[in-house]
């Protein structure tokens, strides 16, 4: 029989003292492993369940130990919060259902406490507690007796119901047990049929959640797809924008290298046909009716009398003239030289052939047009 824990009448002061210890009244502790493990027994090892609890129910039923500490053992609040703590003090997987069967025992071990007092306010009380006390430890074991009583009589009484049920089912007639067979077939029945039903939901949940993963992974694939065939199709785009402006500047870089050359080249042709003209009139006196046809600077790009034609001499004014010249400036002195009252004086000694006047009145003509065309719109005859 387990007694309540002795406090020393020095721990009593100012402060309300423990009246008693509940882990170790309970046993609370489990002694193979000195630590709080699930409460309940395990049959199949014969022992004390081993499993360890929840670290907060841990600090839960230490806490409402420690409070019912300070209760009288017998108060009605201590089995109520004995009650809170029986469930979380068992280990969720196995012992659970064997909460009420925990309070009954803890019960029973608090029933088999002696009382004790462990407080003392003054000299008389305590001479007085101590008188009573043997009469009251003689009612205690008069309780206890007749609860033991009690209890042996349940236990009696349980027997007998036990052996009359039994009696009772080896003293069913056939009709009594075949009822009994077909609801126990029908009860086994129900629950297979709804162990299948279960299973048959659990099966189409299965099938749904698949379907809808497969179609989420369906559209993903797709969206991913489409975003990667607008991206090649967008780097494509890019890619032939990017050749076809390389052409189009390497083609006016070859048009502006192109241009460039021919300028310089009309400018090389402006400046020849100059110079031709300065040793032919520097010459005129020495030339003779045989060479003066080759002597004649003619206004085409050949400078070759075969070549001249009013497209080439037209051409040629367009094109070999700078645009930093006075157009119109520059054709009237053009007009002054090949205008046919001037050729007199290109030679003395020669004389030209028809031919060549015709030559040389073409070009006249031509110089005149574009003369005539350059009055005030020397930008739009230059192109």
């Amino acid at each position: 029989m387990v007694n309540y824990t002795q406090f020393s009448p020095r721990t009593i002061s100012t402060e309300k003292a423990k009246l008693w210890n509940p882990s170790k009244t309970l046993g609370i502790i489990n002694p193979d492993k000195d630590c709080l493990t699930c409460v309940s027994y395990a049959p199949s090892k014969g022992r004390r369940c081993r499993n360890s609890i929840r670290a907060d129910n841990r600090a839960f039923i230490t806490r409402t130990l420690d409070e019912i500490a300070y209760l009288p053992p017998n108060s009605p609040a201590v089995m109520s919060r004995l009650r809170a703590i029986a469930g979380p003090a068992l280990c969720i997987n196995n012992h659970q259902g064997q909460a009420e069967t925990v309070v009954m025992q803890w019960q029973r071990k608090i029933q088999l406490l002696k009382p004790h007092i462990g407080e003392r306010k003054s000299a008389k009380p305590v001479q007085s507690s101590r008188l009573q006390e043997p009469a009251r430890d003689r009612r205690v074991e008069d309780l206890q007796d007749q609860l033991k009583e009690m209890r042996e009589a349940i236990s009696k009484l349980r027997e007998e119901m036990d052996s009359q049920l039994h009696q009772s089912q080896e003293y069913e007639g056939p009709e009594e047990r075949a009822v009994k067979d077909r609801q126990e077939k029908e009860r086994k029945q129900q629950s297979k049929e709804r162990r299948r039903e279960a299973r048959r939901k659990e099966s189409e949940r299965l099938e749904k959640e698949r379907l809808e993963k497969e179609r989420l992974m369906k559209e993903k694939r797709e969206k991913e797809e489409k975003q990667r065939r607008e991206r090649e199709e967008a780097a494509a785009n890019e890619r032939i924008r990017q050749r076809a402006q390389k052409l189009r500047e390497e083609r006016e870089r070859e048009k502006r290298k192109k241009e460039q050359k021919e300028r310089e080249e009309w400018d090389q042709l402006w400046a020849k046909y100059q110079e031709r003209w300065a040793q032919f009139k520097a010459s005129a006196s020495d030339i003779r009716e045989g060479n003066i046809r080759d002597a004649i600077p003619w206004p085409v790009k050949s400078g070759s009398y075969r070549d001249v034609k009013d497209s080439n001499v037209k051409e040629f004014f367009q094109k070999a003239v700078s645009r930093d010249e006075d157009m119109a400036k520059l054709m009237r002195k053009e007009c002054l030289k090949w205008h046919p009252d001037r050729r007199c004086t290109w030679v003395r000694d020669a004389q030209l052939s028809p031919v060549d006047k015709m030559m040389v009145d073409m070009i006249c003509r031509v110089v005149t047009e574009l003369l005539n065309g350059s009055a005030g719109r020397s930008s739009e005859f230059l192109g």
